[in-house]
């Protein structure tokens, strides 16, 4: 019996040893020289740990065995950093792979920039920058991970990612950390995107928008589903809700109509106060005086056809010309300023009746007139629409 179970637990070992070895055939190896830098020793064995956790994550790659520096393959083989084509060769000879990756990291400021190579006998040579926050020091950081299983796609070739996005049936844009980057329509779209963590956001129109966050790996394919909810009757668009009741178009037309209205109103009693003027007792009767066609006001100054000067009806002259064009400035004006803010509202698009929008498509446009004559004036405001 004893024998049985000794017999039975070799094959089984031998079967398990057997899978282990088929499956590592059948993955790539590939080996990740420590990255070399100057003066951030912490920040270059931080990432080389992140880019080995990276080939062991990738799917079907397989880290090479052993740890080699740059540094000290350079300096084993008289090679200078970065090492050129043929010390390129001589280091992968001296590891004894076929292919592997090695890189230089200098941090400047708050940014710690690593150039990374890969070096594959046969192929061409690869190459790729990355950039991230010189903080990131601790090798088991998922953010740096992130950032070295980015980087490690782009030099095996797979640099994109395939985002799924879902959201109901609506149809609208959709935007990507922040800047719009495809349309959806009836609730799905896909988009090629960067490996990474990325914030979706689908904008429909007569829905509120709906966000969230996902994960795309490097030559892999990820799906996000969001669930935006229709508008309430009495909800305005978020772009122009002021939160005070009114928008600013609003708020500038009814101020434009309130002054422009109180300006003209002035102007209108200056007017009235021109016209009562003339109606002076006074001066019609010193007007009567001479002849038809003869100017009150001239004839006041010198006296003229023995009617003699008249120093009180000059002053009534010069106060009627000054009220006047007081009159002529603020009417006109004030029309001006209420027809602006006619315009205002007349074109204000945050209407809460939208039916009467689709009624009205066409340009409203407000055409204030102002005439002066002898005889007196003429005000007209014409409004197209």
């Amino acid at each position: 019996m004893r024998r049985f179970l000794t017999v039975l637990l070799v094959i089984v070992g031998l079967s398990v040893a057997s899978k282990d070895a088929q499956a590592q055939a059948t993955h790539v190896p590939i080996q990740v020289l420590a990255v070399s830098s100057d003066k951030s020793f912490e920040h270059a064995q931080a990432l080389t740990i992140a880019l080995k956790r990276a080939v062991t994550r990738a799917e079907g790659f397989a880290l090479g065995k052993g740890d080699f520096s740059l540094e000290v393959l350079s300096l084993a083989l008289n090679c200078e950093i970065p090492p050129s084509d043929s010390c390129q060769k001589k280091i992968a000879d001296k590891v004894g792979v076929k292919r592997y990756i090695w890189g230089t990291l200098e941090v400047k400021g708050k940014e710690a920039v690593a150039e990374l190579h890969l070096w594959e006998d046969g192929s061409e040579k690869r190459a790729t920058t990355l950039r991230y926050a010189s903080n990131l020091t601790d090798p088991s950081d998922d953010t740096l991970l992130q950032i070295a299983e980015g980087g490690f796609a782009e030099l095996m070739g797979a640099t994109q990612g395939v985002l799924v996005v879902t959201a109901g049936n609506v149809s609208g844009e959709v935007f990507i950390d922040g800047e719009k980057v495809g349309l959806i329509t009836d609730g799905r779209t896909e988009l090629t995107v960067a490996p990474g963590q990325h914030q979706v956001l689908v904008r429909a129109k007569g829905y509120n928008d709906a966000s969230g966050s996902v994960d795309v790996r490097p030559g892999a394919s990820a799906e996000i589903t969001l669930a935006p909810s229709p508008k309430s009757a009495g909800n305005l668009d978020a772009k122009r809700d002021t939160g005070k009741g009114m928008t600013t178009r609003q708020m500038l037309g009814y101020g434009g109509l309130g002054l422009g209205g109180a300006v003209a109103l002035t102007g209108g009693y200056f007017w009235f106060q021109s016209y009562m003027q003339t109606k002076d007792d006074d001066f019609q009767a010193y007007r009567d005086r001479l002849g038809p066609n003869r100017d009150a006001c001239e004839v006041a100054k010198t006296g003229a056809d023995g009617v003699p000067p008249d120093a009180s009806i000059v002053d009534h002259c010069d106060k009627n010309a000054t009220t006047k064009t007081v009159a002529r400035i603020l009417l006109p004006v004030g029309v001006v300023i209420a027809g602006a803010g006619a315009f205002l509202l007349l074109t204000d698009d945050s209407s809460e009746q939208p039916q009467a929008k689709k009624k009205t498509p066409t340009k409203t446009a407000v055409q204030p007139f102002v005439g002066f004559g002898p005889g007196g004036g003429e005000v007209r405001v014409n409004v197209l629409f």
